[in-house]
C-alpha cells in the first residue's frame, strides 16, 4: 500500500504518483508471460542443464536436496535399482523443489548421456571398522556395471566419484571407461580438508572460511594435512598460533577418524560430503575456476590422488604445485601405490 507514504505505483509500465489519477493498469497476455520451461516452440526452448546422480541410498538422495536448495541445476534426475526407493525419494525431493523450480524426477541411464554432471554414489555401504581399501573388492562389480550402463556420454558431460575408496574408485571408473582425465573425478579428500578446516576454526575462534588447509593422498587412512601451507586469513597457522607436533597429529587425527566415529554411531555419513559435493557441482557449473581438493589424475605420480586442482565447466584445469616436507611425500607416495 502506496498511499500516504510517498511511495508510486506501478502502471501501464511507469510509476505515478500515489495519490491523484489512478490509470489503468496494463496487463500481459498470456503469451507475453515468460514460463520458464514452458516454451512452446522446441526452437526456443534453451538447454536445460541436467545432473544425474546414480544411487538414491543416504549419500545420493541427501547429494539430490542439496542441489535443489542450491538451483545449479534446472534439472535433478535420480536412478536405484531399488524402484520402491527411488520413488518415494523423487516424490520426497520434489516437494522441495518450489524453492529453486528445480525439476526432479526418476530416471534411467540413459538420461546420463547427455548430462551436464554424473555422480556416482553408488556402492556398498562401509561397515563399521572397516577401512575404505578393504571396500574396494565389493565395489569393483558394482562401479563396472554402472559404467557400462551410462555411456556413451556426450563430450561436455563430467562424472564424478563419491563412492569409496574414492580415488581407486575414479580411476578404475577413468580406466574402464577411457573419458578423458580431466572430466572424471573424485570427491577425495575434499570433506577431510574442511573438517580440519573446522577444528582448526574451533582452536583459533576464526571463520571457517578465513582458514585455509590442504589435506592430500588418498581420502582414508593415507592422508597427510600440508601444514606448510596453512594460513588463518593469510597468515601462515605457525605465526597466528603456537601449534605443537602433538597439536598437529591430534588435529590431523581427528580430521582423519571422524567418519568411522560418524559411521559408529548411526550408520552412514552424508551430509557433509552432500555439502562438498553441491559446493563442487556449482563451481563446475557456472564455471568459477575454484580451487578445491579432489581426486585427480596425477601425471607426476602416475595414478590418481587426491590433491588441489583448479576446475571449470571443462572438469579439471589444473593443480596447485605444493611443496611438501619429507614426511607428507612419503605418505602421498604411498598413497600413489
Amino acid at each position: 500500500n502506496a498511499r500516504g507514504r510517498g511511495y508510486g505505483t506501478l502502471w501501464n509500465g511507469h510509476v505515478s504518483a500515489a495519490r491523484g489519477h489512478v490509470p489503468k493498469p496494463f496487463l500481459l497476455s498470456a503469451e507475453q508471460i515468460p514460463r520458464r520451461g514452458f516454451i512452446t516452440d522446441p526452437a526456443q526452448q534453451p538447454p536445460a542443464s541436467r545432473a544425474v546422480i546414480v544411487g538414491a541410498g543416504s549419500v545420493g538422495s541427501t547429494i539430490g536436496s542439496f542441489l535443489v536448495f542450491e538451483g545449479a541445476y534446472d534439472e535433478v534426475v535420480l536412478i536405484d535399482l531399488d524402484e520402491d526407493r527411488l520413488r518415494g525419494e523423487v516424490m520426497d525431493l520434489s516437494d522441495a523443489a518450489f524453492l529453486t523450480d528445480t525439476n526432479v524426477r526418476e530416471g534411467t541411464y540413459k538420461d546420463a548421456a547427455e548430462a551436464d554432471l554424473v555422480i556416482i554414489t553408488a556402492g556398498a555401504k562401509q561397515r563399521p571398522h572397516e577401512t575404505r581399501e578393504a571396500l574396494l573388492k565389493r565395489n569393483v562389480n558394482v562401479l563396472s556395471s554402472i559404467a557400462d550402463s551410462i555411456l556413451p556420454v556426450a563430450d561436455h558431460t563430467l562424472v564424478l566419484l563419491v563412492a569409496n575408496p574414492v580415488d581407486i574408485l575414479t580411476q578404475l571408473f577413468q580406466e574402464i571407461s577411457q573419458l578423458p582425465k580431466n572430466r572424471v573425478i573424485g570427491s577425495g579428500t575434499f570433506l577431510d580438508s574442511m573438517r580440519l578446516t573446522i577444528e582448526l576454526s574451533r582452536k583459533f575462534g576464526v571463520a571457517p572460511s578465513q582458514i585455509h588447509a590442504y589435506v592430500v593422498g588418498m581420502h582414508g587412512d593415507c592422508q597427510i594435512p600440508v601444514w606448510s601451507q596453512c594460513s588463518v586469513g593469510g597468515v601462515h597457522v605457525s605465526e597466528y598460533g603456537l601449534l605443537t607436533n602433538e597439536d598437529m597429529n591430534q588435529l590431523a587425527e581427528t580430521a582423519r577418524d571422524k567418519a568411522y566415529h560418524i559411521i559408529n554411531a548411526k550408520g552412514s555419513t552424508y551430509y557433509g560430503i552432500a555439502a562438498c559435493v553441491a559446493k563442487l557441482s556449482i563451481g563446475l557449473q557456472v564455471n568459477r575456476h575454484q580451487i578445491f581438493q579432489l581426486s585427480v589424475w596425477s601425471e607426476k605420480y602416475g595414478s590418481y590422488l587426491s590433491w588441489p586442482a583448479f576446475v571449470g565447466s571443462n572438469g579439471v584445469q589444473g593443480t596447485l604445485p605444493l611443496t611438501l616436507s619429507a614426511e607428507e611425500q612419503t605418505v602421498v607416495e604411498r598413497a600413489a601405490k
